[in-house]
């Protein structure tokens, strides 16, 4: 019988503290790619979304493009998460992402905080 529990996380294990960068960049590349489940919008997000005319696809598309950059690095905030924003071009639209990962050990989730047209 099948269950209608998410399955375990399967992707990478990152334990290092700080989180940089790099192994920040990672673990959304993969949620973005592989486990997007993982990837949920705050209810601000959605508002701007739709306001902005921002998708989804763009999101995905600056989480998982090698030419996106950090313009905050990730830290860690008081509840022990890791904030940082990141901005690309996707679709024709230069965006800022502001997003939160969470238990980036073994069990990550990226919540998308903003989503910004500059």
């Amino acid at each position: 019988m099948e269950s209608n529990t998410p399955s375990r996380y399967q992707g990478m294990s990152i334990k290092e503290f700080p989180l940089s960068s790099i192994s920040a960049r990672k673990i959304v590349n993969d949620l973005a790619m592989n486990h997007t489940g993982r990837i949920r919008m705050s209810t601000h997000a959605k508002q701007r979304m739709s306001e902005r005319c921002v998708t989804l696809r763009q999101i995905l598309s600056i989480f998982t493009s090698k030419h996106s950059r950090f313009t905050e690095v990730p830290h860690q905030t008081a509840a022990g998460d890791w904030k940082f924003n990141l901005q690309g071009i996707a679709a024709g639209d230069l965006l800022e992402i502001v997003a939160v990962l969470k238990r980036h050990e073994d069990d990550p989730t990226v919540y998308v905080i903003t989503v910004m047209i500059k």
